[in-house]
């Protein structure tokens, strides 16, 4: 009897050892699979505010995201990996500056030629700035041109060198597309951003409206930025640079403002700095 009642009791005690086992197993599975998703979920979240906050708009040095009063024309401000001049502050967004100019690899990459063609170039080429003409000299499909008094085709920003060389840039911008996702839209017939961060401008360059996601400063912008972010180049070239209005169009030439309020002739060459409007959060 006492055999008998010495195994049951051991084998009570085997089987409630088993179910200690059991429950600690099942405790440490599901333990380890909450910490893999809490994990997962911290992962997530850290690389999407990692990503957020390279596209809110900050004032140099790093202070807190800039409020609708902090923007005044000339702060600059830090948005995409960039730093950039604010030109115009609206009600729910504000127009920047690229404070650089852009350079001969940005500029050469939208236009597919090397920088001794001088129908593009005609002046200082490098890894800082890259100065072009804002028309071309000779005939070139879809561009403004000027060959003879008889032969010519007058400067609009669509017609533009600028246009093609800025809105390469944007396209082939990773930081910028991050917060636009270029797509097709076949009601518009266009390609447009999918995302709402970076405003569709509408913009007057002397001869017509234009619209787009980039351009370059208008006069009237350069003219009130003339005293903060035109005359401070940060060490690049970017004081000499176009806008995109036209003051005049005459015998073949077209004459264009630069950001200084000079007139330049189409064949001229000035650096490019982009323009943006970016959505206030």
């Amino acid at each position: 009897m006492k055999k008998k009642n010495g195994f049951i009791a051991v084998s009570l005690i085997y089987s409630f050892f088993l179910v200690f086992l059991m429950l600690m197993l099942s405790s440490s599975i599901k333990n380890a699979q909450t910490r893999l998703l809490l994990g997962t979920i911290k992962e997530d979240i850290k690389n999407q505010l990692g990503a957020k906050s390279e596209f809110i708009i900050t004032s140099l040095p790093a202070k807190n995201p800039l409020t609708n009063a902090d923007y005044r024309i000339g702060d600059e401000v830090n948005f995409v990996g960039e730093s950039w001049f604010v030109v115009s502050n609206q009600n729910n967004s504000v127009v920047l500056v690229l404070k650089r100019a852009l350079n001969k690899e940005e500029v050469t990459q939208a236009l597919e030629v090397s920088e001794t063609n001088n129908n593009f170039f005609a002046g200082q080429c490098n890894d800082t700035s890259c100065q072009v003409r804002m028309c071309m000299s000779t005939y070139f499909d879809n561009l403004c041109y000027y060959q003879s008094n008889s032969n010519f085709v007058y400067y609009n920003w669509d017609k533009s060198i600028a246009k093609r060389i800025v809105e390469s840039w944007f396209e082939n911008n990773q930081n910028l597309q991050k917060v636009c996702r270029l797509q097709y839209n076949a009601t518009l017939g266009k390609r447009m951003c999918s995302k709402d961060t970076l405003i569709h401008m509408t913009f007057h360059d002397g001869v017509q409206n234009n619209t787009g996601y980039i351009r370059i400063a208008s006069n009237n912008e350069a003219a009130a930025g003339r005293t903060t972010w035109v005359n401070n180049n940060g060490g690049y070239l970017a004081t000499e640079s176009w806008t995109l209005t036209r003051q005049n169009a005459t015998n073949g030439k077209s004459f264009i403002y630069d950001i200084k309020g000079n007139i330049r002739q189409n064949e001229n060459v000035m650096a490019i700095r982009p323009v943006i409007e970016v959505r206030k959060s």
